[in-house]
């Protein structure tokens, strides 16, 4: 039973370092810290320096992996009440709760920082040239955070997302029947987060993100090496 609480602990660690990296990645991108471009504004003067915005890539990460993780916690709400769960099976359960709702945490406030980011910038007027800084006419130019994550409008239809009539059966469902439902239903589910999170890694340019993409990769990945295990023993009637 020592476990449980061992893995809460690990949970609760790697979430709140995503967590903390998510201020200070917002913050240096908005001040224009790693995540910075040359902005040329239409007809006003030469490039200048400005926060980018994240891509399309890291937008749609975040819009997708939020319903996701909900669906996950979902699951593991589920199965925790189930009576007749082992312990292993619980102990995962309790980290997929703790580790994903920190994450869920993290992504919203990204996303809320980069929503509510002042998206105006202060650049020379036209004929202005590099005077600017001494008196000389300045104006503004609006950057707009990019859009295009319509696709993850019906999350039903994302990766790895378990139906309803999948989660109906689940809450249905008892005992053994019932864990290895949950097995089954949770293993296809983290493969679904691991191809989300490789786009990202491939397309995205935001820390954040990355990071938090880096995370899912390595751990999901290991909680399907340690749900395929359960599997095994599950059958053997070994499972405890």
């Amino acid at each position: 039973m020592a476990r449980r609480p061992r893995l809460a602990a690990a949970a609760a660690v790697i979430a709140l370092s995503i967590v903390a990296l998510s201020a200070v990645v917002v913050g240096r991108a908005m001040i224009g810290g790693p995540d910075v471009s040359s902005v040329q504004a239409s007809g006003v003067g030469s490039a200048v320096s400005a926060p980018a915005f994240p891509a399309v890539a890291d937008y749609c990460y975040v819009d997708a992996m939020v319903p996701h993780h909900e669906q996950a916690l979902l699951l593991s709400e589920i199965i925790l009440e189930e009576p007749a769960v082992s312990d292993r099976l619980r102990a995962l359960a309790d980290f997929i709760v703790v580790d994903q709702e920190r994450e869920i945490t993290a992504m919203l406030a990204w996303r809320d920082a980069w929503v509510a980011a002042d998206r105006t910038i202060t650049v020379p007027a036209p004929g202005a040239g590099s005077h600017a800084g001494h008196g000389a006419s300045t104006t503004t130019v609006t950057v707009d955070a990019p859009t295009g994550c319509d696709s993850h409008t019906d999350h039903s239809a994302m990766k790895g997302m378990a139906t309803p009539e999948q989660l109906d059966e689940l809450r249905a469902a008892e005992g053994d029947a019932a864990q290895k439902l949950f097995l089954d239903l949770m293993i296809v589910h983290h493969e679904g987060a691991l191809e989300m999170a490789e786009l990202v890694v491939r397309e995205g340019d935001n820390l954040f993100t990355r990071a938090s993409a880096k995370h899912v990769m390595i751990e999901q990945d290991r909680e399907i090496t340690a749900m395929l295990s359960m599997l095994d023993d599950l059958d053997a009637g070994t499972l405890e």
